[in-house]
Formats: C-alpha cells, structure tokens, sequence
C-alpha cells in the first residue's frame, strides 16, 4: 500500500501566525499553491490557511474578508486534520473525502511539519494507478 510519505510534497512553504494576508496571499499566488501550513519557530504546526480563508482580502471589512494588513492568526484554521508519514493514503484520502478539505498537513509525532498532501496529490495517484492498471490489461490481452 502506499504510505503518505511517498505522495506528501515535503517541506512545503510555510508562514508565520504574523504573516500578513496580503504577504500570505502574495506567496499563494507566486507559488501556486492553495494552502499554507502555519507554524513556529521550531517547524510546528499551529494551523493551516487556504485561499478560501482569503477571500475578497484587499476590500475591506465590509463583510468582504480580512484587510490585508491583518494577520493570518485571526483566520486560519487551528483544528487541523492531519496525517503522519506512514499512514496509509487510502485512510487520509478517506478523511479528506470524509471532511471536505482540500489538503492535509503530514506531522510527525512530535507535531513538526513534514510535508502536505493535497486532494489533487490524491487524484494524481489514483489516476496514474488506473493508466498503469489499463497498460497492465493491455498487456494481458496481448499475450
């Protein structure tokens, strides 16, 4: 089976709980990512922040979403599903079917950031499974 370890992308890029959301919203944009791991000093993880999370960043307080001057602390998420490296990817999958969420940070057991895997991370897997399976048929029927 395979573990996350083998999927997770490691050593993701990660920001600070006073990373600004026009910093953070910055760094999503150059680097084309959709989340961001939150940690500290020592590579924790305290949270996690997405593109939903800001949303509408650079209007104002009208209902729109956060200034951009404010701090990620105050809209990131803090209770965080995660994976650990060697957990199965059909149980993490699972969970984020199960909950919705577009990726899961990898910790260690120490809670120090490892990697991240993403439901695009999954579906990657799953369909160079299934092209390998079909070569695999193809195969067969040719013998």
């Amino acid at each position: 089976m395979t573990r996350i370890a083998h999927l997770m992308t490691p050593e993701p890029v990660t920001i600070r709980v006073d990373t600004t959301v026009a910093e953070a919203s910055q760094i999503m944009a150059t680097c084309g990512l959709r989340h961001l791991p939150v940690v500290d000093a020592g590579n924790h993880l305290i949270g996690m922040i997405s593109d939903r999370d800001l949303r509408g960043p650079l209007v104002g307080r009208d209902g729109a979403g956060p200034v951009a001057s404010d701090e990620v602390r105050g809209y990131m998420t803090r209770d965080l599903i995660t994976a650990e490296p060697e957990e199965e990817l059909g149980a993490v999958a699972r969970r984020i079917v199960d909950r919705r969420i577009g990726a899961v940070p990898v910790v260690d057991p120490k809670g120090e950031l490892r990697g991240i895997v993403s439901y695009v991370d999954v579906l990657r897997r799953l369909a160079d499974d299934a092209d390998a399976d079909a070569r695999a048929l193809e195969l067969m029927e040719a013998i």
